[in-house]
């Protein structure tokens, strides 16, 4: 069941496409305009992915407006030194409607004197005069718009939220002879509308300026709360939110065992705070320090929704409603990360339509996912959420989503991600990539495949092993690559030194694991080339140990999302190779430790990018001053969860989950600026269960067209929002990206490898070391699998005899809420006898949890010290406790002194207990049994 919400933001932002260009959809894109069109029919597009195609020049010259990409398509125009503005118009022609909207995303980038970035509507006449019919939005600079008729007539000015070199929605709105100006879905200006008609147009004066995605469209009815009535420019900034004692919270809810903390920016140490439940009463008590609060140790058998109040010398202050229940983070997160996937794929799913390259509108800059660069690794980041949990994603499907004209098709029940890793290996195969990363995540595959094969055909992975093999050690790599900024060649057995971009393009330490997988590929095909595939993992880890700059932003933070390749590698490396990891690993992970904790020391937990920044600065390839770094925040959890579970117990890593679960938290609200990293977290079809509040703005278009994509990360805070400025508002660059959910994948696999633990336990309730044939064995699975909240989840635990596969055993919830599955494995039926070595596993690959033991001779479920054999046998104990098991044939069994245990098996026996409290039992056969002194219990047939 999903918890209600007390709060929720209005969205229903619609994508609408035409002739296959993704672009604005109607719709303001927060609550603050309290507008909701009514969608109609479209009436032009253009994401400018095609230039200046679509347009024409009514002053100036149509070359002045240069095409450019960075994230997005758009145009730029420089009119800095000219004497007169430039427009331009499109060439369809257009007659808007009385009610309508423009949408369109636009940049003030620098000016001269008397600067203005124009959007013109209801333009009309025969020719188009600019300075005659029309009704004109001007930004005027940094925090200034004003609406204009020609000839200088100034309808109004007044403050926007503006800033100089950052992308901002622009919207014009016409109903009900009101034409409403909107910057990021806050109403700046409401004024007169002009006569109806015309077209619209796109201009510059003075100014350089960047024009992305837009779209205008006739609104069927008015929109609800559109102005009756003209109101000028009157838009005030929205400055210090109206709360003395704001208390930020993981809106969604926390994971009942791990850590759970608040930040409230205006306490002060000392400030008592209480949660309270539905009722209103009282259920834990605690203290701010340092503007943090920490409720780990409450841990309620019920679930909420629960509120913290704060209260102090700057007032009281109540969070919003939240829960705590086990697997909370996964049973609201997992469904949504594979919808995602499923929904940015390239061509929507239809891989008949697919074309190399990245140059299908359907498909610009991927291959196998929209905007999915070469460094997207959407593949390995599947793999890995499948390995680390695959009961949880075994049952996650989608039967509806499309799989059109593959060469193999499987079942629409196929658990999802088993599809999409499919679907990842078909279209990558097809294109025959060859680049260095799309050869690594082809590895994931191989690697994993003994594990997908009841779903995938073998077919499939011998195309995949035997494209890739041949390709591992080339250094060509034409096939594909977009914003490549580090020079370097694909032969993976190389030693790589270079350290990529702040675009996360390419991260130190990729290649280890990758190389590390195909060293288990080859061995299992008998290559005799395996080892060098181990070798390559060998000298690359060395060298990132020994040279690589932990101290430097650069190398850890600054790639972005790439970050979590280089210490889950390694640590992958060290725990799976213990033996041939290279020295220093341990070292190198504990400094990299060491300087994120020292990094996070702020009311936040959140992990800065030096003692000078909160965030990453700008770089190469970037589309902003202050770009998006949802993917780090997103990813963190990978290298924070890799790093503790290598170092094991201590502080160290006791502070490094609590900083991971912090940047769980703050995609969910635990942030300066109190928003989820989802602009539609608080709708039901798009976003996360109990979330309040989504992030400012979407994205519209854009190479990856994911509005209206669910489970979208479309934004985090920015360097100037911390450590608290929520009144900046909606600044920087917004933009999802499927790399950056890729992260959150990789957070989610790792989050599950540091969550899941297995026992296996005796007939006495001990740890099974040593099991004494016949008897049963109690599991325990404890892992991240409270996924539905009204049923008990259950789990299949894999049984290895001797090295091979004997089928499954099951495990179950036995209470609701928790993520505790329990089960018996039942010896006898299994059929293993003495000397057997049975392991019973969870997960798979490097990520598989596991227990075994040996199974022995036992006697009354206990271990035998003195076993006979099937023949005629003495057998005589010591002086201690002894557990004596006479197995077949015509036994004499002497305990002596002590507290005994003796068995004598099948055949006609001869027991004697002596001295001590003895346990005696014949067994089948005529037996003699004597207990002698002590208070002895005795079985005639055992």
């Amino acid at each position: 069941m999903r918890r209600p919400n007390l709060r929720r933001l209005a969205a229903g932002v619609l994508c609408v496409t035409l002739l296959g260009v993704a672009v604005p959809g109607p719709g303001s894109p927060t609550a603050a305009a309290n507008e909701q069109p009514v969608p109609g029919r479209q009436l032009f597009a253009d994401d400018f992915g095609a230039g200046t195609t679509n347009w024409r020049a009514v002053t100036g010259a149509l070359t002045e407006w240069q095409p450019a990409s960075a994230e997005i398509d758009y145009l730029t125009i420089d009119a800095r030194t000219q004497t007169s503005g430039r427009y331009i118009v499109p060439t369809t022609a257009l007659n808007l409607p009385e009610r309508y909207e423009l949408r369109t995303r636009v940049r003030f980038e620098a000016a001269s004197s008397s600067p203005s970035l124009n959007l013109l509507t209801d333009f009309q006449g025969d020719p188009l005069v600019v300075s005659q019919r029309n009704l004109a939005a001007q930004i005027l600079g940094p925090g200034s718009i004003q609406v204009s008729r020609p000839n200088a007539s100034v309808v109004c000015r007044g403050p926007a939220p503006v800033k100089t070199g950052e992308w901002h929605n622009l919207v014009i709105r016409r109903a009900n002879g009101i034409s409403v100006v909107e910057v990021d879905g806050q109403r700046v200006a409401s004024v007169a509308a002009p006569a109806a008609g015309g077209t619209l147009a796109l201009g510059a004066y003075h100014v350089k300026a960047s024009f992305a995605a837009l779209a205008v469209y006739e609104l069927d009815q008015v929109p609800t709360g559109h102005p009756t009535q003209a109101g000028g420019c009157q838009w005030t900034p929205p400055g210090t939110p109206d709360v003395d004692q704001p208390i930020l919270v993981n809106q969604s809810g926390y994971d009942i065992d791990r850590p759970k903390r608040f930040t409230a920016p205006r306490a002060a140490d000392g400030d008592a705070f209480v949660i309270t439940d539905a009722s209103g009463a009282s259920r834990f008590t605690g203290t701010v320090n340092s503007q943090v609060g920490d409720f780990t140790t409450f841990t309620p058998t019920d679930t909420g929704p629960f509120t913290i109040r704060v209260t102090g010398a700057a007032g009281t202050g109540d969070s919003v409603p939240f829960g705590i229940g086990a697997s909370w983070t996964e049973r609201v997160s997992y469904e949504r990360a594979i919808n995602f996937m499923t929904d940015v794929r390239c061509y929507y799913g239809r891989f008949s339509q697919r074309t190399s390259g990245g140059t299908h509108p359907d498909c610009k800059l991927g291959v196998g996912w929209r905007d999915g660069h070469q460094f997207s690794f959407e593949l390995s980041s599947l793999v890995d959420l499948y390995l680390s949990n695959p009961a949880a994603f075994d049952r996650i499907t989608d039967p509806t989503a499309v799989y059109e004209g593959l060469p193999v098709t499987l079942p629409a029940d196929t658990p999802e991600i088993i599809r999409l890793i499919h679907w990842a290996v078909e279209i990558y195969l097809d294109a025959r990539v060859d680049h260095t990363f799309f050869k690594e995540q082809l590895a994931a595959f191989l690697y994993a495949y003994p594990h997908l094969s009841d779903h995938i055909p073998r077919s499939v992975y011998e195309r995949a092993r035997d494209h890739l093999f041949p390709l591992w050690g080339q250094d060509a790599k034409d096939r594909f690559a977009w914003h490549e900024y580090t020079p370097h060649t694909a032969n993976l057995f190389q030693v790589y030194t270079q350290v990529g971009t702040g675009k996360g393009e390419f991260p130190p330490g990729h290649s280890v694991w990758p190389n590390l997988m195909m060293h288990e590929v080859a061995k299992r095909e008998a290559r005799a080339d395996a080892g060098r595939y181990l070798t390559a993992a060998r000298d690359q880890a060395a060298w990132l140990v020994a040279n690589l700059d932990l101290a430097a932003p650069q190398t850890t933070k600054g790639q972005r999302q790439g970050e979590y390749h280089l210490i889950t590698g390694l640590t992958r490396f060290a725990l799976a190779y213990p033996d041939q990891a290279p020295a220093g690993i341990r070292a190198f992970v504990q400094q990299w430790a060491e300087i994120a904790v020292e990094r996070s020391d702020n009311m936040w937990d959140f992990r800065r990018y030096s003692d000078s920044r909160w965030t990453i600065p700008s770089f190469t390839g970037g589309a902003a001053a202050d770009p998006n770094e949802t993917g780090n925040v997103a990813g963190f959890a990978a290298p924070a969860l890799a790093a503790a579970t290598l170092l094991g117990t201590g502080p160290t890593s006791e502070r490094l989950r609590q900083i991971a679960t912090a940047h769980v938290d703050n995609l969910f609200g635990r942030n300066p600026t109190g928003r989820h990293a989802t602009y539609r977290a608080a709708t039901d079809e798009w976003g996360f269960e109990g979330v309040e509040l989504g992030w400012f703005s979407e994205l519209q278009g854009g190479y990856g067209k994911l509005q209206g994509a669910r489970g979208v990360l479309d934004g985090s805070p920015k360097n100037d929002h911390y450590p608290y400025n929520p009144q900046l508002g909606n600044i920087g660059w917004t933009e999802g990206w499927v790399t950056f959910n890729t992260a959150w994948n990789e957070s989610l696999a790792w989050m599950a490898v540091a969550n899941t633990t297995l026992r296996a336990r005796d007939l006495h309730g001990q740890p099974a070391t040593r099991v004494p044939a016949g008897t049963p064995v109690s599991l325990t699975l404890e892992a991240p699998l409270n996924l539905d909240s009204a049923a008990l989840d259950t789990a299949e635990l894999r049984l290895v005899v001797n090295g091979a596969d004997r089928g499954t055993v099951p495990v179950r919830q036995v209470v609701e809420n928790t993520d505790v599955l329990t089960g018996v494995l039942d010896l006898a039926a299994l059929g293993v006898v003495p000397g057997d070595r049975v392991e019973v596993r969870y997960g798979y690959g490097d990520f598989t949890r596991h227990v075994g033991f040996t199974v022995v001779h036992g006697c009354d479920g206990r271990v035998a010290t003195v076993v006979g054999t099937n023949g005629d046998d003495v057998l005589r104990g010591t002086a201690g406790a002894d557990v004596i098991s006479g197995l077949g044939g015509n036994d004499v069994l002497l305990g002596l002194d002590g507290d005994d245990v003796i068995c004598g098996g099948a055949g006609n026996d001869v027991i004697n207990g002596n001295d001590g409290d003895d346990r005696l039992f014949g067994g089948p056969g005529t037996d003699l049994v004597n207990g002698n002194d002590g208070d002895d219990v005795i079985s005639q047939d055992g």
